[in-house]
């Protein structure tokens, strides 16, 4: 079984055991995870990605949901196939065609279709779910992710009572529902483009049951996208829009904003990846923002911010 805590050398040697394999294998490390190492790994002339993780509590991440996420979304037909998997590692098929990237997005409507659907395949497939999943509500984890920041000492400490007093406020404004299957980390990377230019999802880690609407509005809210383009998004996904919808929308948005910004405090504060892989992450993902965890935090507090004075106005 592998052990996410050894570094590369002794990763590659694991992974070149397997008998999963044909043949012999080349290996690459992946950049572009911020909590997780990855290598694509070639066999017999066919890519795969190899991605390490293990139990991360501090985020409410536990491989057995990861990976029931995964097998859910293969089936469904929204993520790679999951192709071999055990404790702390899945390997999964190579999309070719690169990541989403904002331009991708803003005025695309072909691209927002892709994604509506994806997204409405996920949140319809339900029924594929096995085994024990977590359950994502996000103004739990922001008001776990500030006592996280309170017990670490952590820079942002004097803001945070106010921040969990906004989450408290904004779920107020969420009506009941019937919790579905959700993905929960809709960032750009995390959307990709395979061969043929269809749109595809990946990295469950956040995966398990929670609203349709966090997905939904992760898409624009994770890319800076125009206010245009967020209600042709919205409009795809549910038709016209009434006072009701867009009022809870814009409360999710906003806690989408808020759960980054503290996602990544939290990372400041607990995270023992190699802060060079880290860097290097962030430069390739966010090359205008400040490298390591600090830039994402940053990054976020300043989206939410902008947004909360926009929904205090409206609403």
């Amino acid at each position: 079984m592998i052990d996410p805590t050894w570094d590369n050398k002794k990763i590659e040697t694991h992974l070149r055991r397997l008998d999963h394999w044909s043949g012999d294998i080349a290996i690459e490390p992946l950049v572009g995870g911020l909590c997780n190492k990855s290598f694509v790994v070639t066999d017999a002339g066919k890519k795969f990605v190899a991605r390490i993780g293990t139990d991360i509590l501090v985020h409410g991440i536990t491989r057995t949901s990861v990976q029931a996420s995964m097998r859910a979304g293969s089936e469904i037909g929204v993520t790679p196939l999951l192709r071999y998997s055990e404790p702390g590692l899945a390997v999964v098929d190579f999309l070719e065609g690169g990541c989403v990237r904002p331009e991708d997005i803003e005025g695309q409507d072909a691209n927002l279709q892709m994604i509506v659907d994806c997204l409405k395949r996920t949140h319809d497939g339900s029924d594929k779910v096995r085994g024990p999943m977590t359950y994502f509500w996000p103004f739990q984890v922001v008001r776990h992710y500030a006592a996280v920041g309170r017990e670490k000492g952590s820079r942002l400490r004097s803001e945070l009572a106010r921040l969990v007093d906004i989450a408290n406020t904004l779920e107020h404004a969420i009506e009941p529902y019937t919790p579905v299957f959700t993905h929960n980390d809709v960032v750009p990377q995390n959307l990709m483009f395979d061969g043929e230019q269809r749109i595809w999802l990946i990295d469950w880690d956040y995966g398990g049951y929670g609203h349709p609407m966090f997905d939904l509005v992760a898409v624009g809210a994770n890319a800076d996208a125009s206010e245009a383009t967020e209600q042709r998004l919205f409009e795809l996904y549910y038709g016209a829009l009434n006072d009701g919808l867009r009022r809870q929308l814009t409360a999710f948005k906003l806690i989408l904003n808020l759960r980054e910004y503290l996602w990544g405090m939290v990372q400041e504060v607990t995270s023992d990846l190699d802060q060079s892989a880290v860097a290097a992450s962030m430069a390739e993902l966010y090359p205008d923002q400040e490298q390591g965890y600090e830039g994402y935090t940053n990054m976020n507090r300043e989206r939410f911010e902008t947004n909360w004075e926009r929904y205090r106005s409206e609403f």
